[in-house]
């Protein structure tokens, strides 16, 4: 790109400089050392997985075999609310959510009980730490959502910041048939460190 004062609207100088600004943008950044440890870790587990490959006769595309995980842990998990009765529990109540209540587990939390559960765990919270979620808030669809996960170990892939640093990914092991990196947002105050 070259600067052409017959269409510019801005002097030669500043062109120059935000043609180096847009420069600096594409150079991508140095990998930290927790990037390489997700890189290397994510291909490791993909490794893990991969039993071989069976190339066709006919020049078909190559199939992947993959290995059996172990079976996910039994956990008790809450019974699931029909929709009839979540209609009937919130029938008057323009401004109820269809997430069953926990007197256990508020779902706002203050700051100061986000800051109770960050402090409570900042002796063992890292990347790479091993976990396990241990209580997850409730959903309206039990088929998604980090409930799916109850029971299940993981690493920490990355922590947040500000305003989710009560929140950290995993990265769940493989159960089953599963292929795919299962990285999920979670709370703090849901996971557990494993020894």
């Amino acid at each position: 790109m070259r600067y052409d004062p017959r269409i510019a609207t801005v002097s030669r100088d500043e062109f120059e400089e935000l043609l180096a600004l847009a420069r600096l943008a594409d150079e991508p950044p140095k990998p930290t050392d927790d990037d390489r440890w997700r890189a290397d870790y994510a291909e490791a587990q993909r490794r893990r997985r991969v039993i071989g490959y069976q190339q066709d006769l006919f020049s078909s595309t190559t199939m992947t075999h993959y290995r059996r995980n172990a079976a996910a842990p039994e956990w008790a998990r809450a019974p699931i609310e029909t929709i009839e009765q979540k209609l009937e529990r919130i029938k008057g109540d323009p401004f109820a959510t269809f997430g069953p209540p926990r007197l256990d587990r508020p779902s706002i939390l203050t700051r100061a009980e986000r800051d109770a559960i960050v402090r409570r765990a900042s002796n063992w919270l890292g990347v790479r730490r091993r976990v396990r979620l241990v209580d997850a808030p409730g959903s309206v669809d039990p088929t998604s959502g980090i409930q799916r996960y109850l029971g299940r170990e993981g690493v920490v892939w990355r922590l947040c910041g500000a305003p989710f640093d009560d929140h950290c990914y995993v990265f769940f092991d493989a159960v089953g048939g599963e292929r795919t990196a299962k990285i999920e947002f979670a709370e703090l105050r849901d996971l557990e460190p494993v020894e």
